[in-house]
Formats: C-alpha cells, structure tokens, sequence
C-alpha cells in the first residue's frame, strides 16, 4: 500500500502515466495494474483522464493531502528505525538525579563527547517517578536511579552501579544534629516525612524497612506540603520538625536550617542504578554503558 501511494503521488506530480513511467523506469501497462489495485482497495476512482494526461478525482485530492503526511511519517520512522538496527543515533536522552549527577555521570558523558562531537546529549533532571513514567514513556533512552530498580527490570535493563550509605536530615537545632553518626534506633520518638508514591515510589516502605530491621520500632510517618524540589521538601520538613532518610548521594547540597548525620548502620545502603531500554542499543549508548564497565545489551 506504501508504494502504491507513492506511485500515485508521483503521477499527480507528472500530470501522466506516460512521464510518470519514464521518471521511474517501469512500463506503463505496471503502472496503470498498481493503480488500477489502489482503486480496488479503496472502492473507488482516483484518477481520471484530462486533455493533457491525468488528474486527480476529488477523491485522488483527499486521498493525496492525507498521502503526503502519511509517507513523510513512514519515512522518519523507518530512518530512525534504520539508524537504531545499525546502532546510530545522534540523540540520547538522560534521565537522572542531580544529587548523583556529577560524581557518577561527569567522567563518562566527557569521555562519550569526546568519543561523539556531534552527539547531541539530552539532560532532563527528574525525580525516580519522573523517571519510571519517561522510561515507559519511551521519552528517555538512560536513567540513572535510586532505589526503584525492582520495579523497572521487569521492562527494562537495569544494572547496579554503587550501594550508596544512608544518612538522617535533622532541623539545625535538633538535639542529635552535632553527633558525627545516628543509629537508626535513636530515631524512634521522630517524626518522618512521608514521601509521595508518585514522586519517590517505595520511599515510604524503604524508610520502614530501615526502621523495623535496624531499629526495631515502626515510623510514624508526617505529610508535609507538596514541594518543587529536594531541597524545597527538606527545607520545608525542618520547618515542620521532622526528619527524613536520605541516600548519601545529597551530602554535598547545602540547605538552610537542615543538618545531615550520617547513619550508623552501614548495611542501610540504597541502591544506585542505571537503567535503558530493551531492543534500542546505539552505538553512544553502548558506549556510555562501557565506561561504566557495564555488560550492553541488545
């Protein structure tokens, strides 16, 4: 059907069988059997005589407005699909979270645009949920996660990066801010912000698990306003009185009226992924995923 409307396309553009033949080096009698089966197809006439050739029915003009999009859109996706089977590609696009952006992702996107001058690299910083929709989504090629992993390597490749400590957020005039470390089981009278599920999806069930294995005591969970950022739910929690756990990746942010310790436990540990697509390997991505010393796969 493709090339049958593309043959029709090109005979409304010659205004005849006769030129339309000659320009794609095929007999006439080919031509008008192509046509002649469009019009079967469709149930109707498209083309019609004229003193100097062919023209278009009002039919062959509805169908020719639609056909033009149709195969404009055919054509992008079967180059995309052609450049992604040989493993080319001029985009890739990152999910990630800032907090972990330059300690992990520095090295290895300076060393893929050296590799790749020409790569254009999409950066979109987004939370774990952000993440988990633009993935299924099909709008990020990469993401570089925390502790949502079993709920994409289902769908998708996910390999382990780093095990990344625990530490507690406190108000700067938290009793315990000035200890060097905090075991979990003095965490136990504390108020602890509840996280979204759609932002940070298991948050809340990990922080429990944090508290019942090290602790022994069940959190009691407070819900603060909805904030723009990590900082903003940080600032905003110290406000309120309540404490978080966080991934150690947050450390070096500085934020007013918050104090980080970190935590005692050092089996308390979040893990730090990377996570891609099935079936859509480019050749930059492999790349990247090699400077990581991670196994590529298809």
């Amino acid at each position: 059907m493709i090339e049958k409307l593309r043959l029709f396309l090109i005979i409304i553009e010659e205004g005849s069988l006769r030129r339309a033949a000659e320009r794609l080096h095929i007999s006439q009698s080919a031509i008008t059997r192509q046509i002649q089966l469009l019009e079967h197809d469709l149930g109707g006439q498209i083309l019609e005589r004229a003193s100097s050739g062919v023209r278009p029915t009002i039919g062959g003009q509805a169908l020719a407005r639609k056909a033009r999009g149709l195969l404009a859109d055919y054509d992008s996706v079967m180059a995309e699909a052609r450049r992604l089977v040989r493993g080319e590609s001029d985009r890739l696009r990152i999910g990630y979270l800032a907090s972990a952006m330059q300690e992990y992702f520095g090295p290895a996107l300076a060393e893929l645009r050296r590799a790749y001058p020409k790569l254009r690299v999409k950066m979109l910083d987004q939370t774990p949920g952000e993440i988990i929709t633009a993935l299924r989504g099909g709008e990020i090629d990469l993401a570089l996660t925390v502790g949502v992993t079993g709920l994409l390597s289902r769908d998708f490749y996910a390999q382990k990066l780093a095990s990344v400590p625990s530490l507690v957020t406190l108000p700067f005039e938290h009793p315990l801010a000035s200890q060097k470390e905090i075991s979990i089981s003095k965490l136990k009278t504390e108020s602890f912000v509840r996280a979204s599920e759609t932002a940070v999806p298991g948050y809340n069930q990990r922080i429990a698990r944090f508290c019942m294995r090290f602790g022994k005591f069940r959190p009691r969970f407070v819900s603060i306003a909805e904030a723009n950022s990590l900082e903003e739910s940080l600032v905003m929690s110290a406000n309120e009185g309540a404490i978080s756990l966080q991934p150690s990746l947050i450390s070096h942010l500085s934020i007013p009226n918050v104090v980080m310790v970190p935590i005692a436990e050092k089996q308390a540990t979040w893990d730090l992924s990377i996570v891609w697509q099935r079936g859509r390997m480019s050749n930059p991505l492999r790349a990247l995923l090699d400077s990581f010393q991670l196994k590529a796969k298809s």
